[in-house]
């Protein structure tokens, strides 16, 4: 059988000897007869049968999931701030290349201009 012990406390027996009580869950094992038949014994202890055993374990596991899933939560938060700053270094670097693609077009038609009027000048002389 399991017990429950809801709060710390100290048995203090008429020979003198002491049982400390922590909290948490504990086998029949842990505690003798005479500390099973104390008279504060039944104030912090209480005997669980297999559902409230299972019950404490699926607390217990809930409790750790959450604490998981809150992990990995703060991680993918973390990843995600990551890649926005990456888009949005992207995002002016797209920006940079566009402005310089307008500038290069620019100078493209300037030198297509300059060009044309070599040739002009080039075909003038020759008549």
């Amino acid at each position: 059988m399991k017990y429950h012990v809801a709060a710390a406390a100290t048995l203090s027996f008429a020979d003198g000897t002491k049982l400390e009580l922590t909290p948490g869950i504990h086998d029949s094992k842990n505690f003798t007869e005479a500390a099973k038949k104390h008279w504060a014994f039944g104030a912090y202890v209480k005997p669980l049968d297999e559902a409230d055993l299972l019950k404490e374990q699926e607390a217990s596991n809930n409790a750790a999931r959450v604490a998981l899933l809150e992990t990995e939560n703060t991680d993918l938060k973390a990843q995600l701030e990551s890649r926005d700053e990456s888009i949005g270094n992207l995002t002016n670097e797209v920006l940079d290349l566009k402005a310089q693609l307008v500038e290069k077009d620019s100078a493209i038609e300037t030198l297509n201009s300059e060009l044309a009027a070599l040739k002009d000048q080039k075909n003038g002389k020759k008549q």
